[in-house]
Protein backbone atom coordinates (compact mmCIF):
# COMPACT_ATOMS: atom_id res chain seq x y z
CA UNK A 1 0.00 0.00 0.00
CA UNK A 2 2.83 2.40 0.94
CA UNK A 3 4.65 1.59 -2.30
CA UNK A 4 1.45 2.32 -4.27
CA UNK A 5 0.99 5.71 -2.57
CA UNK A 6 4.68 6.60 -3.07
CA UNK A 7 4.49 5.77 -6.77
CA UNK A 8 1.45 8.03 -7.15
CA UNK A 9 3.06 10.89 -5.19
CA UNK A 10 5.92 10.97 -7.68
CA UNK A 11 3.49 12.02 -10.40
CA UNK A 12 1.93 14.83 -8.39
CA UNK A 13 2.97 18.32 -9.53
CA UNK A 14 5.51 20.07 -7.32
CA UNK A 15 4.69 23.51 -5.81
CA UNK A 16 7.35 25.14 -7.99
CA UNK A 17 5.92 23.68 -11.17
CA UNK A 18 2.41 24.77 -10.17
CA UNK A 19 3.49 28.39 -9.70
CA UNK A 20 5.46 28.28 -12.96
CA UNK A 21 2.41 27.06 -14.88
CA UNK A 22 0.11 29.56 -13.15
CA UNK A 23 2.46 32.44 -13.89
CA UNK A 24 2.83 31.52 -17.55
CA UNK A 25 -0.90 31.07 -18.23
CA UNK A 26 -2.48 33.48 -15.74
CA UNK A 27 0.10 36.10 -14.68
CA UNK A 28 -2.44 38.51 -13.18
CA UNK A 29 -4.17 35.74 -11.28
CA UNK A 30 -0.83 34.57 -9.87
CA UNK A 31 0.14 38.11 -8.87
CA UNK A 32 -3.21 38.58 -7.15
CA UNK A 33 -2.84 35.34 -5.18
CA UNK A 34 0.72 36.26 -4.20
CA UNK A 35 -0.52 39.64 -2.98
CA UNK A 36 -3.27 38.04 -0.89
CA UNK A 37 -0.75 35.64 0.62
CA UNK A 38 1.56 38.56 1.47
CA UNK A 39 -1.30 40.50 3.08
CA UNK A 40 -2.21 37.46 5.17
CA UNK A 41 1.04 37.92 7.12
CA UNK A 42 0.09 41.51 7.97
CA UNK A 43 -3.45 40.47 8.90
CA UNK A 44 -2.21 37.81 11.30
CA UNK A 45 0.22 40.16 13.04
CA UNK A 46 -2.46 42.88 13.38
CA UNK A 47 -5.07 40.38 14.53
CA UNK A 48 -3.93 40.39 18.16
CA UNK A 49 -4.16 44.17 18.73
CA UNK A 50 -7.57 44.07 17.02
CA UNK A 51 -8.66 41.25 19.33
CA UNK A 52 -7.77 43.40 22.33
CA UNK A 53 -9.80 46.34 21.00
CA UNK A 54 -12.74 44.13 19.99
CA UNK A 55 -12.72 42.36 23.35
CA UNK A 56 -12.78 45.60 25.33
CA UNK A 57 -15.69 46.93 23.28
CA UNK A 58 -17.62 43.65 23.58
CA UNK A 59 -17.15 43.44 27.37
CA UNK A 60 -18.15 47.08 27.77
CA UNK A 61 -21.33 46.56 25.74
CA UNK A 62 -22.16 43.36 27.64
CA UNK A 63 -21.95 45.11 31.00
CA UNK A 64 -23.37 48.57 30.22
CA UNK A 65 -25.99 48.09 27.50
CA UNK A 66 -27.60 44.81 28.59
CA UNK A 67 -30.02 44.28 31.42
CA UNK A 68 -28.44 40.96 32.42
CA UNK A 69 -24.69 40.57 32.14
CA UNK A 70 -23.64 37.70 29.88
CA UNK A 71 -20.85 36.37 32.10
CA UNK A 72 -19.90 33.63 29.65
CA UNK A 73 -19.15 36.24 26.98
CA UNK A 74 -17.29 38.43 29.47
CA UNK A 75 -15.11 35.59 30.71
CA UNK A 76 -14.39 34.31 27.20
CA UNK A 77 -13.33 37.70 25.91
CA UNK A 78 -11.30 38.38 29.06
CA UNK A 79 -9.25 35.25 28.40
CA UNK A 80 -8.82 36.25 24.76
CA UNK A 81 -7.70 39.74 25.76
CA UNK A 82 -5.13 38.38 28.24
CA UNK A 83 -3.67 36.02 25.63
CA UNK A 84 -3.62 38.75 22.95
CA UNK A 85 -1.93 41.21 25.34
CA UNK A 86 0.74 38.63 26.14
CA UNK A 87 1.36 37.93 22.45
CA UNK A 88 1.59 41.66 21.69
CA UNK A 89 3.98 42.15 24.60
CA UNK A 90 6.25 39.39 23.29
CA UNK A 91 6.05 40.84 19.78
CA UNK A 92 7.14 44.26 21.04
CA UNK A 93 10.26 42.67 22.52
CA UNK A 94 11.58 41.29 19.22
CA UNK A 95 14.40 42.94 17.32
CA UNK A 96 15.37 41.29 14.03
CA UNK A 97 19.13 41.15 13.53
CA UNK A 98 20.84 43.00 10.73
CA UNK A 99 22.49 40.97 7.94
CA UNK A 100 25.87 39.55 8.92
CA UNK A 101 28.95 40.59 6.97
CA UNK A 102 32.02 42.81 6.92
CA UNK A 103 30.86 46.40 7.37
CA UNK A 104 32.45 48.80 4.89
CA UNK A 105 33.08 52.44 5.81
CA UNK A 106 33.51 55.48 3.62
CA UNK A 107 37.19 55.98 4.46
CA UNK A 108 38.04 52.36 3.63
CA UNK A 109 36.29 52.23 0.23
CA UNK A 110 35.67 55.82 -0.98
CA UNK A 111 35.25 54.77 -4.63
CA UNK A 112 32.50 52.28 -3.73
CA UNK A 113 30.63 54.81 -1.61
CA UNK A 114 30.92 57.40 -4.36
CA UNK A 115 29.39 54.96 -6.86
CA UNK A 116 26.53 54.09 -4.51
CA UNK A 117 25.75 57.75 -3.83
CA UNK A 118 25.82 58.53 -7.55
CA UNK A 119 23.34 55.75 -8.32
CA UNK A 120 21.09 56.72 -5.41
CA UNK A 121 20.95 60.29 -6.69
CA UNK A 122 19.91 58.98 -10.12
CA UNK A 123 17.14 56.66 -8.87
CA UNK A 124 16.19 58.88 -5.86
CA UNK A 125 15.60 55.86 -3.59
CA UNK A 126 15.98 53.69 -1.54
CA UNK A 127 18.07 55.09 1.29
CA UNK A 128 21.05 52.88 2.16
CA UNK A 129 21.92 52.79 5.87
CA UNK A 130 24.94 50.47 5.73
CA UNK A 131 27.05 48.46 3.29
CA UNK A 132 28.45 45.02 4.06
CA UNK A 133 30.55 42.51 2.14
CA UNK A 134 29.93 38.77 2.36
CA UNK A 135 31.54 35.65 0.96
CA UNK A 136 28.53 34.66 -1.16
CA UNK A 137 27.80 35.46 -4.78
CA UNK A 138 25.08 38.02 -4.08
CA UNK A 139 24.20 41.65 -4.65
CA UNK A 140 21.02 42.83 -3.01
CA UNK A 141 19.39 45.29 -0.66
CA UNK A 142 18.14 43.59 2.51
CA UNK A 143 15.42 45.36 4.45
CA UNK A 144 15.42 44.61 8.17
CA UNK A 145 12.24 45.47 10.10
CA UNK A 146 12.69 47.49 13.25
CA UNK A 147 9.77 45.96 15.21
CA UNK A 148 6.84 43.55 14.94
CA UNK A 149 5.48 45.07 11.70
CA UNK A 150 7.63 45.34 8.54
CA UNK A 151 7.36 49.13 8.32
CA UNK A 152 10.17 51.71 8.01
CA UNK A 153 12.89 49.07 7.74
CA UNK A 154 16.64 49.53 7.81
CA UNK A 155 18.26 49.03 4.38
CA UNK A 156 21.54 47.15 4.05
CA UNK A 157 23.37 46.93 0.74
CA UNK A 158 24.84 43.41 0.68
CA UNK A 159 27.69 42.95 -1.78
CA UNK A 160 29.21 39.53 -2.24
CA UNK A 161 32.99 39.64 -2.62
CA UNK A 162 32.79 36.96 -5.38
CA UNK A 163 30.68 39.37 -7.43
CA UNK A 164 33.35 42.05 -7.21
CA UNK A 165 36.10 39.53 -7.95
CA UNK A 166 34.28 38.09 -10.96
CA UNK A 167 32.99 41.20 -12.74
CA UNK A 168 34.83 44.09 -14.29
CA UNK A 169 34.30 47.58 -12.82
CA UNK A 170 31.87 48.49 -15.62
CA UNK A 171 29.92 45.23 -15.30
CA UNK A 172 29.69 45.70 -11.53
CA UNK A 173 28.44 49.27 -11.95
CA UNK A 174 25.78 48.05 -14.35
CA UNK A 175 24.69 45.24 -12.02
CA UNK A 176 24.54 47.54 -9.00
CA UNK A 177 22.58 50.15 -10.95
CA UNK A 178 19.97 47.55 -11.87
CA UNK A 179 19.62 46.40 -8.27
CA UNK A 180 19.24 49.90 -6.85
CA UNK A 181 16.83 50.82 -9.64
CA UNK A 182 14.76 47.71 -8.91
CA UNK A 183 14.39 48.72 -5.26
CA UNK A 184 13.50 52.29 -6.19
CA UNK A 185 10.05 51.02 -7.16
CA UNK A 186 9.56 53.51 -9.97
CA UNK A 187 7.70 51.07 -12.22
CA UNK A 188 7.35 47.85 -10.20
CA UNK A 189 6.18 48.89 -6.75
CA UNK A 190 3.92 45.87 -6.18
CA UNK A 191 6.32 43.13 -7.31
CA UNK A 192 9.23 44.76 -5.48
CA UNK A 193 7.17 44.84 -2.27
CA UNK A 194 6.40 41.12 -2.70
CA UNK A 195 10.09 40.51 -3.38
CA UNK A 196 11.16 42.33 -0.21
CA UNK A 197 8.80 40.23 1.93
CA UNK A 198 10.70 37.12 0.80
CA UNK A 199 13.57 38.48 2.89
CA UNK A 200 11.49 39.97 5.73
CA UNK A 201 9.22 37.07 6.73
CA UNK A 202 12.16 34.64 7.27
CA UNK A 203 13.67 37.21 9.66
CA UNK A 204 10.52 37.01 11.79
CA UNK A 205 10.68 33.23 11.69
CA UNK A 206 14.25 33.32 12.96
CA UNK A 207 13.71 35.90 15.69
CA UNK A 208 10.57 34.20 17.07
CA UNK A 209 12.33 30.82 17.12
CA UNK A 210 15.01 32.35 19.33
CA UNK A 211 12.53 34.07 21.62
CA UNK A 212 11.63 32.22 24.80
CA UNK A 213 8.76 32.55 27.22
CA UNK A 214 5.03 31.88 27.30
CA UNK A 215 3.12 33.81 24.66
CA UNK A 216 5.56 33.37 21.79
CA UNK A 217 3.92 30.19 20.44
CA UNK A 218 1.23 31.81 18.22
CA UNK A 219 3.85 33.82 16.32
CA UNK A 220 6.47 31.08 16.35
CA UNK A 221 4.14 28.41 14.95
CA UNK A 222 2.63 30.77 12.39
CA UNK A 223 5.90 31.97 10.86
CA UNK A 224 7.36 28.45 10.95
CA UNK A 225 4.70 27.50 8.38
CA UNK A 226 3.95 30.81 6.70
CA UNK A 227 7.52 31.94 5.93
CA UNK A 228 8.62 28.90 3.85
CA UNK A 229 5.18 28.77 2.21
CA UNK A 230 5.40 32.39 1.08
CA UNK A 231 8.98 31.96 -0.10
CA UNK A 232 8.02 29.00 -2.27
CA UNK A 233 4.90 30.65 -3.64
CA UNK A 234 6.73 33.89 -4.52
CA UNK A 235 9.63 32.32 -6.43
CA UNK A 236 8.24 33.48 -9.76
CA UNK A 237 7.92 37.03 -8.38
CA UNK A 238 11.61 36.93 -7.47
CA UNK A 239 12.51 35.81 -10.99
CA UNK A 240 10.49 38.62 -12.47
CA UNK A 241 12.24 41.09 -10.18
CA UNK A 242 15.61 39.86 -11.42
CA UNK A 243 14.46 40.63 -14.96
CA UNK A 244 13.21 44.02 -13.76
CA UNK A 245 16.67 44.77 -12.37
CA UNK A 246 18.19 44.19 -15.81
CA UNK A 247 15.57 46.50 -17.31
CA UNK A 248 16.42 49.26 -14.82
CA UNK A 249 20.09 48.97 -15.77
CA UNK A 250 19.06 49.84 -19.33
CA UNK A 251 18.06 53.33 -18.14
CA UNK A 252 21.67 54.42 -17.65
CA UNK A 253 23.69 51.90 -19.69
CA UNK A 254 23.36 50.91 -23.33
CA UNK A 255 22.03 47.49 -24.31
CA UNK A 256 25.48 46.12 -25.23
CA UNK A 257 26.86 46.94 -21.79
CA UNK A 258 23.83 45.37 -20.11
CA UNK A 259 24.10 42.28 -22.31
CA UNK A 260 27.77 41.83 -21.37
CA UNK A 261 26.92 42.30 -17.70
CA UNK A 262 24.14 39.70 -17.87
CA UNK A 263 26.39 37.23 -19.68
CA UNK A 264 29.30 37.70 -17.27
CA UNK A 265 27.01 37.55 -14.23
CA UNK A 266 25.33 34.31 -15.34
CA UNK A 267 28.59 32.65 -16.40
CA UNK A 268 30.42 33.55 -13.20
CA UNK A 269 27.52 32.44 -11.01
CA UNK A 270 27.34 29.10 -12.82
CA UNK A 271 31.11 28.56 -12.78
CA UNK A 272 31.51 29.31 -9.07
CA UNK A 273 28.54 27.19 -8.05
CA UNK A 274 29.20 24.16 -10.22
CA UNK A 275 32.99 24.06 -10.64
CA UNK A 276 34.94 26.36 -8.35
CA UNK A 277 33.31 25.75 -4.98
CA UNK A 278 33.02 21.96 -5.44
CA UNK A 279 36.78 21.89 -6.17
CA UNK A 280 37.52 24.01 -3.09
CA UNK A 281 35.39 21.77 -0.84
CA UNK A 282 37.07 18.67 -2.26
CA UNK A 283 40.51 20.05 -1.43
CA UNK A 284 39.34 21.09 2.04
CA UNK A 285 37.95 17.60 2.76
CA UNK A 286 41.16 15.80 1.73
CA UNK A 287 43.65 18.16 3.39
CA UNK A 288 42.48 18.40 6.99
CA UNK A 289 45.58 20.25 8.26
CA UNK A 290 45.58 23.31 5.99
CA UNK A 291 42.32 24.83 4.81
CA UNK A 292 42.27 26.61 1.41
CA UNK A 293 41.87 30.34 1.02
CA UNK A 294 39.31 30.35 -1.82
CA UNK A 295 38.76 34.10 -2.22
CA UNK A 296 42.44 34.86 -2.76
CA UNK A 297 42.56 32.63 -5.86
CA UNK A 298 39.03 33.29 -7.06
CA UNK A 299 39.70 36.24 -9.40
CA UNK A 300 42.49 34.38 -11.22
CA UNK A 301 40.34 31.25 -11.56
CA UNK A 302 37.42 33.22 -13.01
CA UNK A 303 39.71 35.04 -15.44
CA UNK A 304 41.12 31.71 -16.67
CA UNK A 305 37.66 30.22 -17.15
CA UNK A 306 36.62 33.24 -19.24
CA UNK A 307 39.48 32.95 -21.71
CA UNK A 308 39.77 31.15 -25.05
CA UNK A 309 38.13 27.75 -25.53
CA UNK A 310 37.15 27.56 -21.87
CA UNK A 311 34.83 30.53 -22.37
CA UNK A 312 32.97 28.81 -25.21
CA UNK A 313 32.57 25.64 -23.18
CA UNK A 314 31.38 27.60 -20.14
CA UNK A 315 28.97 29.62 -22.30
CA UNK A 316 27.42 26.45 -23.74
CA UNK A 317 26.94 24.94 -20.27
CA UNK A 318 25.41 28.11 -18.84
CA UNK A 319 22.97 28.48 -21.74
CA UNK A 320 21.83 24.86 -21.39
CA UNK A 321 21.32 25.30 -17.65
CA UNK A 322 17.66 25.32 -16.65
CA UNK A 323 17.00 26.81 -13.19
CA UNK A 324 15.30 24.57 -10.67
CA UNK A 325 11.81 25.38 -9.42
CA UNK A 326 13.31 26.97 -6.27
CA UNK A 327 16.00 28.99 -8.03
CA UNK A 328 15.17 32.69 -8.16
CA UNK A 329 17.79 33.48 -10.82
CA UNK A 330 16.29 33.35 -14.35
CA UNK A 331 18.08 31.49 -17.09
CA UNK A 332 20.74 33.28 -19.11
CA UNK A 333 18.64 33.08 -22.28
CA UNK A 334 15.56 34.58 -20.63
CA UNK A 335 17.60 37.48 -19.27
CA UNK A 336 19.09 38.15 -22.70
CA UNK A 337 15.69 38.02 -24.40
CA UNK A 338 14.25 40.32 -21.73
CA UNK A 339 16.46 43.18 -22.95
CA UNK A 340 15.69 42.51 -26.62
CA UNK A 341 18.60 40.33 -27.74
CA UNK A 342 18.83 36.76 -28.98
CA UNK A 343 22.34 35.67 -28.04
CA UNK A 344 24.63 36.15 -25.08
CA UNK A 345 27.83 38.06 -25.68
CA UNK A 346 31.04 38.60 -23.72
CA UNK A 347 34.13 40.46 -24.85
CA UNK A 348 37.66 39.98 -23.64
CA UNK A 349 37.84 39.56 -19.84
CA UNK A 350 39.02 42.66 -18.00
CA UNK A 351 42.40 42.44 -16.30
CA UNK A 352 41.18 44.63 -13.43
CA UNK A 353 38.32 43.41 -11.27
CA UNK A 354 35.66 45.51 -9.58
CA UNK A 355 37.19 44.50 -6.23
CA UNK A 356 40.55 45.98 -7.15
CA UNK A 357 38.95 49.17 -8.46
CA UNK A 358 36.34 49.86 -5.77
CA UNK A 359 38.07 48.46 -2.69
CA UNK A 360 41.50 49.77 -3.59
CA UNK A 361 44.05 49.38 -0.82
CA UNK A 362 41.48 47.67 1.41
CA UNK A 363 41.00 44.75 -1.02
CA UNK A 364 43.66 42.42 0.44
CA UNK A 365 42.44 43.00 3.96
CA UNK A 366 38.82 42.35 2.94
CA UNK A 367 39.78 39.13 1.12
CA UNK A 368 41.76 37.94 4.14
CA UNK A 369 38.85 38.53 6.54
CA UNK A 370 36.29 36.88 4.25
CA UNK A 371 38.58 33.85 3.85
CA UNK A 372 38.97 33.54 7.63
CA UNK A 373 35.19 33.70 8.05
CA UNK A 374 34.78 31.00 5.38
CA UNK A 375 37.32 28.76 7.13
CA UNK A 376 35.56 29.23 10.46
CA UNK A 377 32.18 28.36 8.95
CA UNK A 378 33.63 25.34 7.14
CA UNK A 379 35.22 24.01 10.35
CA UNK A 380 31.91 24.40 12.20
CA UNK A 381 30.09 22.44 9.48
CA UNK A 382 32.73 19.73 9.51
CA UNK A 383 32.47 19.36 13.30
CA UNK A 384 28.68 19.19 13.02
CA UNK A 385 28.88 16.50 10.34
CA UNK A 386 31.35 14.54 12.49
CA UNK A 387 28.96 14.67 15.46
CA UNK A 388 26.06 13.49 13.31
CA UNK A 389 28.11 10.55 12.05
CA UNK A 390 29.01 9.63 15.63
CA UNK A 391 25.35 9.76 16.64
CA UNK A 392 24.34 7.61 13.69
CA UNK A 393 27.08 5.11 14.50
CA UNK A 394 25.96 5.00 18.14
CA UNK A 395 22.34 4.47 17.10
CA UNK A 396 23.33 1.58 14.83
CA UNK A 397 25.38 -0.05 17.60
CA UNK A 398 22.49 0.29 20.05
CA UNK A 399 20.08 -1.21 17.50
CA UNK A 400 22.39 -4.15 16.82
CA UNK A 401 22.85 -4.74 20.54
Amino acid sequence: MIAFITSRVRFLPKPGSITSTLTAKFPRCYLGLATLLALFGYIYVLMFPLLILTGIITIYESIVFREAVDWQTVITWTVIIIVAILVCYRSLQIKPALPVGLTVTDNKAPELFSLVQQLLSQYKRPKIHRIIITGNYELDIIRTPRFALPLWPSNTLVIGLPVMQSLSPRQFECRLAGRIGQHSGQHNLLTNWLYQLRQIWPQYKLVYNRQKGFGTEPMKWFFAIYSPLYKTASTQVARQEELNADTYAMQHYNDEEVREMITADSLCRWYLRNQYWPSVCKVASTDTKTLPTPHIKMAAAVYTSMSGEKLQSLMAKAIRHIPSSRDTAPSLQSRIENIGHDKARLGRPATKTAAAHYLGGSMNGVISIIDKLWQKTYLQKRKQQHRQKQKQAGSKQAANA
